[in-house]
């Protein structure tokens, strides 16, 4: 081993023992609902990591003609934009030959995957370095416009969350197929498969929140925007509304918010909803990704032990 390799391997066997110890403190029987989770929903991820090509613009582009709100249509022209940028981005990340490119670029013989594993771990690193920020940063970006879409009527709504789910599901797979070529391996092996689907479980796992939070956002800016005075029922309807409304409250010392404020608000709820939670998820997966990659690299180079708790995965930590 190189020092370099010396130390990031003792790095990744304490990062590895602290989630084994963490994983040992849940209770049998979350430990088992977890595991039932993962299994319930690893084959709709799989199936929406291979729907890139046929999900997303055409629905978006046949709900514009029903938006009747001209100050929305931007937010859906740009949805359908970035919707096919996702496209590209995955074009992109599922091409190995980018991979082996960048390295013989840096002057590198490579001519395949395996190739890679003949290269110092610190080579292999610096092309994922900085890959954690840049999906953060378009993680927000994607995140962002779906908020804002699910606030237009017909084409927006649940329509908007679903594509959104979908999106996401596509770049997660994506994303963790390009830290598998990074370290030389190929995603077709079953080893690399089962560390993909369980990042893509991960991005479902977490999305649940952000959905459920656009949705009520778009529900209640639908309700409400052509209000001009609140009534109990809308605040009883929309709990979302009625705590932005108390939170705008404290801003005004008390004094009254129309509820055409408050109403302007719930877009500015999805978008961070949505962006908040897609940076998360995309750098997260990035992260730990890396983490699984760079140890199995190392592993099969040196000939040494998987920690034990990467031999019986069973969840989505």
């Amino acid at each position: 081993m190189s020092p370099y390799e010396e130390r990031r391997w003792g790095d990744l066997q304490r990062h590895w023992a602290k989630k084994a110890e963490r994983r040992q403190l849940l209770p049998p029987k979350a430990r088992a609902a977890l595991g039932e989770a993962g299994d319930q929903v690893k084959d709709a991820a799989r199936k929406a990591g291979k729907a890139v090509s046929n999900v997303t613009p055409p629905v978006i582009k046949d709900g514009m003609e029903k938006v009747t709100d001209a100050a929305l249509t931007p937010a859906v022209q740009g949805a359908v934009h970035l919707l096919e940028l996702v496209t590209d981005w995955t074009t992109e990340l599922m091409d190995p030959e980018k991979v082996l490119e960048h390295h013989r670029a840096a002057g590198r013989d490579v001519a395949k995957l395996e190739d890679l594993k003949e290269l110092d771990l610190k080579h292999l690193d610096d092309f994922t370095r900085t890959m954690a920020l840049k999906w953060r940063t378009s993680g927000a970006l994607q995140g962002g416009a779906m908020g804002v879409l699910a606030m237009v009527p017909y084409a927006g709504g649940l329509a908007a969350i679903t594509l959104d789910m979908v999106a996401m599901h596509v770049l997660s797979t994506a994303v963790a197929t390009r830290v598998c070529y990074a370290y030389g391996f190929d995603v077709t092996d079953d080893e690399m498969s089962h560390l993909v689907d369980r990042m893509v479980m991960r991005a479902y796992r977490n999305q649940a929140p952000k959905a459920e939070a656009a949705r009520k956002a778009g529900a209640a800016f639908n309700a409400a925007k052509d209000r001009v005075r609140w009534s109990q029922k809308l605040r009883d309807d929309h709990k979302m509304m009625a705590a932005v409304e108390k939170l705008m409250k404290q801003f005004a010392n008390g004094r009254a918010v129309p509820v055409e404020k408050v109403t302007k608000a719930m877009p500015v709820v999805a978008v961070f909803a949505g962006a908040g939670t897609n940076a998360y998820v995309l750098g997260d997966i990035v992260h730990q990704a890396r983490l699984y990659a760079q140890t199995l690299y190392l592993a099969e180079k040196y000939g040494l032990p998987l920690p034990e708790n990467l031999r019986h995965w069973d969840d989505g930590e």
